[in-house]
């Protein structure tokens, strides 16, 4: 067992960081605009708006510990509507405004919601819809603002493995102990800007306004609308989460670091390719590999790209146990539960760990090594394949962007692997990326069947069930 301790970590009291910094560095940046004509916000300023948005939120007649659907994604008025929810101890329930607007009703029937915000329309349902001005300022004195660690923050929508929305419900407490435990390796201070690439939906990019602001940092507002590479260069952003493909691209749009601002880089949610990694050190920078998970409120393990699935060491805040080869967590970080039918189900052992269904070990010196999902593992001929393994191999062929493997059926074997390869450039024949694998896997992990990388509609995690599914077809 790796135990990691903070004493910064659990503590009784709390007060609100933007207030915090509004009074000792009121005209220090707080948000930067997605674009070279917008208006920054100072400390000050998002205080000011904070404070206006909590009377709205009030005058609506919400109280602590109601929950609020919030169709965002993360412009500005989704950052500033999350954390006044915070500091009125509103439950934020964000939605995913890809999903249409019945799907959002049944979501909010779901969550039991007194109230529904969204800038577009607003689905018929028991709730009260908001029209909220954000713009507004309200001058409220300058004494710190007291937070409630211990109450109910959030509720996270994760599909898991299952493909069932499940509600992650977080204490304020678990995320002020992910942001600090992040910030131990993760350095940030006044003089940096973190990208919001991730959306506010994700319990990773929602972990990002906690580490921004409890450090008094910059919080770089994404512009979808102008390449990544242009951004880096132009605006101060310091800090950056990606997954593997997005690097990719940026790479391929002839990312220099030199030219950025750019500090860290932090990779996580797929393999991560060796050639990468080796690119992006000969241009001067070394990305850092994370492993986390919404119900641990997003970072578990951070390190430096060390082999085949190894994500570093517990951050302070979290512990990392092996039972029977399947990884288990707890500590400070750790969700309050799942909620379903208005009640907290929280699934912990007698020892309260967390079981993932995550498969790993560690390493002698503590390191986590992932080695995939063991809801994924299937047999083939008497042979367990874990699809994680071959799709790590193909990845550090210099010719492979990304790689899925599922198991498609086989009557001889019962199961047999199907690689779904997205190429550089021009696809190598299935021989040589067989003879790639036989180097270091075994020949029954060698894939049967090869398939073009499909459309995913722009999602960058792909559904291995829809792609089994489409494998057993072709």
């Amino acid at each position: 067992m790796i135990e990691a301790q903070s004493p910064a970590i659990g503590q009784a009291t709390e007060s609100c960081p933007v207030r915090h910094w509004a009074l000792m560095a009121p005209e220090r940046i707080a948000i930067h605009a997605p674009t070279p004509q917008g208006r920054p916000l100072d400390y000050r300023q998002l205080d000011l708006r904070l404070n206006a948005l909590c009377r709205q939120l009030e005058s609506a007649g919400l109280q602590a510990g109601d929950r609020l659907a919030a169709v965002v994604r993360g412009a500005e008025a989704d950052v500033l509507l999350a954390w006044a929810c915070i500091r009125s101890q509103i439950v934020f329930c964000p939605l995913n405004p890809a999903f249409p607007l019945p799907k959002q009703a049944e979501l909010a029937s779901q969550l039991a919601v007194a109230a529904f915000w969204s800038e577009t329309a607003i689905p018929d349902g028991p709730w009260q819809g908001l029209r909220l001005d954000f713009g507004a300022e309200l001058d409220q004195g300058q004494r710190p603002l007291p937070l409630a660690p211990e109450q109910p923050s959030n509720m996270i929508l994760t599909s898991g493995s299952s493909g069932t929305p499940k509600a992650v419900v977080h204490r304020l407490a678990n995320h002020l102990a992910s942001a600090r435990g992040s910030g131990a390796l993760i350095p940030l201070d006044e003089a940096c800007g973190w990208l919001l690439s991730l959306p506010l939906f994700h319990v990773g990019g929602y972990a990002i306004l906690f580490r921004v602001f409890l450090a008094g940092a910059a919080l770089v507002l994404d512009d979808r609308s102008r390449p990544l590479k242009e951004r880096l260069e132009q605006q101060p952003i310091t800090h950056l989460s990606l997954v593997p493909t997005q690097l990719w691209r940026l790479l391929a749009q002839g990312f220099d670091p030199t030219r950025t601002r750019l500090r860290e880089l932090l990779l996580g949610g797929a393999a991560i390719p060796e050639p990468l990694v080796s690119r992006l050190r000969a241009l001067g920078l070394t990305p850092k590999v994370s492993y986390g998970l919404s119900e641990m409120g997003s970072q578990v393990c951070t390190g430096q790209p060390a082999g085949a699935g190894v994500v570093g060491r517990p951050l302070p805040g979290r512990e990392i146990c092996i039972q029977q080869g399947e990884i288990c967590v707890r500590g400070a970080t750790l969700f309050a539960g799942y909620f379903k039918a208005g009640e907290l189900e929280r699934p912990l052992d007698a020892e309260g760990w967390f079981h993932t269904r995550d498969k790993g070990h560690l390493t002698p010196d503590g390191a986590l090594v992932v080695e995939g999902r063991l809801d994924n593992l299937f047999i083939s001929g008497g042979e367990n394949i874990q699809p994680e393994t071959i799709e790590q191999r193909l990845v550090d062929h210099p010719a492979v962007a990304q790689a899925l493997v599922v198991p498609i059926p086989d009557e001889q074997w019962g199961q047999r692997p199907a690689a779904f390869v997205d190429w550089h450039g021009e696809a190598l024949p299935p021989a040589e990326l067989a003879a790639w694998i036989r180097q270091s896997l075994p020949g029954f992990m060698v894939p049967d069947r090869w398939l073009p990388w499909p459309d995913l509609g722009g999602n960058l995690k792909p559904s291995r069930t829809r792609l089994a599914t489409l494998a057993a077809a072709s």
